[in-house]
């Protein structure tokens, strides 16, 4: 399929695919703009059609799109699973049910179309700038049994292909940062309601776009930048979001919820609604409530433990109840309509005690605290200096896999042994691996395949980054990109392996720095050296190397116990409810 793949239209060959596994020719014309379809060659066809018997025609192309996402991922903005769960939740009904007919004016690959159909809608309307992706949402959905699905082509701001139609709900994951969303000609449009987005706030006109989309009642569920809760330019928009009793929530999600940026992310829930309003808003920081419960970031986030607590939350505040203080709050539209407007919900949750301190579990936290840091430098191992005088003997990695010591294979996705014997196990893709999540798909492979405890695992053929399985990784299979050594246990200790690999001979003599194309070369065996050693001195040398990596592991979780004991002092200073002991530093 990438050798056939068209530079200008990267995921056509994927809609092709897509068609194939129907049962259908791809249409010559869909009225998309510049839609040209390709045809496949017989033997890929074959290729197609066995992948279908084997796995189902839609996990098939749900592999196929798995991989190809993977190999775009810089260019393809995706909404990852338990985050499209969340915007549709959201955008439903008290009890998660989906209205009838769903929108998203920037549908990308179709993921919260697809969640909004397992959650009920049944009118799937879809609109996408490139042709290619707009047949991968209309394909996918069909594959997954899903027909009530009309996706066109075109830039919804410019081209609202659904300029008439009305809709119980929307979804988007709106496009971050537009530079040109058509101000200029779209001055006197009547979708804006709320006032004229500024040039630089085309996350507020998307916001108008998608409210002027709903049905009296309807809602949307809109995945924002962080910056426009804030933002000075966005002001007039948001009081007017505010004061009309629109804005109904905004959720500050975790770190990495989007796949192709590092910035902060919000959910905004919006509800169609003309007249002034007294009622509040609701505010939830997730990041609050991740940091309630101390622990290595490298585990990554629970996204089961988000959507519970953000959807309890969605439905106490409509029903009127208490909200949980530590992460949620809500807040009356008087008290947002200042001089900013600024909806931020770190900005208006109170994360102190309330209306009282617990001054003796803040001693107890900041003890706490001094006792893990004060302990850290016991972590790291003591060393003794060796003579560099004789050169240290060193074997390449080539070497130990023809010796038997050391198996080499990389990882892979979505496939199936050609015998049969392959079972379906939990699969680690690239992106798992280097944030440490659990898996998040699965794939199929043999026994001999599968991770186990003392396989060390190189990532995006970088050793830099090596290290051993982690028990979570277990029995799964490795995705692309992913590296997998098995040591003999009574040949190679897997930590001396891991770390000799991180640094020292191993990577100075791998060759793998970034070529011309900026993306680290493949692993190559025989360009990686291990020094030699007996197996009692790597099983010691291992330890060591195990302990530097508990140290850093604890000094991330000291970093972040600190900060919340920080937080927790200032907010009671802040609040006045406590007061700064003089001591005899001088000022």
């Amino acid at each position: 399929m990438e050798a056939l793949r068209d530079p200008g239209r990267p995921g056509g060959i994927l809609a092709a695919v897509g068609f194939r596994l129907l049962g259908e020719e791809p249409p010559p014309h869909s009225g998309r703009t510049e839609a040209v379809f390709v045809s496949l060659p017989t033997e890929l066809g074959v290729r197609v059609d066995g992948l279908g018997d084997r796995l189902g025609a839609a996990e098939a192309f749900e592999a196929l799109l798995s991989r190809w996402k993977e190999a775009h991922a810089r260019q393809v903005e995706v909404t990852p699973a338990p985050v499209a769960s969340l915007i549709c939740a959201l955008a439903g009904s008290a009890d998660g049910a989906a209205p009838d007919s769903m929108l998203d004016p920037a549908c990308g690959t179709g993921a919260l179309l697809l969640q909004a159909a397992k959650n009920g809608a049944t009118t799937l309307l879809g609109q996408e700038t490139q042709a290619d992706l707009a047949e991968i949402t209309d394909v996918r959905l069909r594959l997954h049994g899903y027909h009530g699905v009309t996706v066109a082509t075109g830039d919804s701001l410019l081209e609202n292909a659904h300029a008439a139609t009305r809709v119980g709900g929307v979804v988007c994951n709106l496009p971050f940062g537009q530079r040109d969303w058509g101000r200029s000609e779209l001055g006197y449009d009547t979708r804006w309601t709320y006032g004229l987005p500024p040039k630089g706030e085309p996350e507020l006109a998307w916001v108008q776009h998608a409210l002027a989309h709903l049905d009296d009642g309807g809602r949307a569920a809109l995945l924002m930048p962080a910056a426009a809760a804030a933002r000075p330019s966005g002001r007039r928009i948001r009081a007017e979001l505010v004061r009309r009793g629109t804005l109904r929530a905004v959720v500050a999600l975790p770190s990495g919820s989007a796949s192709t940026h590092a910035l902060g992310t919000h959910l905004w829930v919006a509800q169609s609604r003309d007249e002034p309003s007294s009622h509040d808003v609701l505010f939830v920081d997730t990041e609050l409530l991740s940091s309630a419960t101390p622990g290595n970031r490298a585990t990554g986030t629970d996204w089961e433990a988000v959507h519970t607590a953000v959807s309890a939350a969605w439905r106490r505040f409509q029903a009127g109840a208490a909200l949980d203080p530590a992460f949620s709050s809500r807040v009356s539209v008087t008290e947002l309509l200042d001089e900013d407007v600024d909806v931020t919900p770190a900005r208006h949750i109170r994360t102190g005690p309330g209306d009282a301190v617990d001054l003796v579990q803040m001693d107890e936290d900041r003890s706490r605290w001094r006792q893990t840091l004060a302990g850290l430098a016991d972590v790291l191992p003591t060393v003794r200096e060796v003579s560099p005088v004789v050169p240290q003997a060193l074997v390449p990695l080539e070497d130990l896999i023809r010796s038997g010591a050391l198996r080499m294979w990389r990882g892979s996705s979505g496939r199936e042994a050609p015998d049969g014997t392959a079972t379906r196990v939990p699969l680690v893709s690239l992106n798992d691996g280097l944030s440490r999540t659990p898996p998040s798909r699965q794939t199929y492979a043999t026994a001999a395949e599968r991770i186990r405890e003392g396989d060390v695992l190189v990532f995006a053929g970088s050793p830099q980054g090596a290290r051993p399985a982690d028990p979570h990784e277990y029995g799964a299979a490795a995705g692309q990109g992913i590296t997998i050594l098995r040591p003999e246990r009574y040949s190679l200790d897997s930590w001396f392996l891991a770390g000799a690999l991180t640094g020292g001979p191993g990577v100075g003599r791998s060759g793998t720095a970034s070529g011309t194309t900026g993306r680290p070369s493949r692993l190559d065996p025989g360009r990686l050296f291990l020094p030699i050693r007996e197996l009692d001195e790597q099983r010691r040398i291992g330890r060591a190397f195990q302990d530097i990596t508990r140290f850093n592991e604890t000094l991330d979780q000291v970093a972040e116990h600190g900060r919340r004991v920080a937080r927790h002092l200032a907010d009671a200073l802040a609040a006045g409810l406590a007061d700064p002991i003089d001591d005899d530093r001088q000022g």
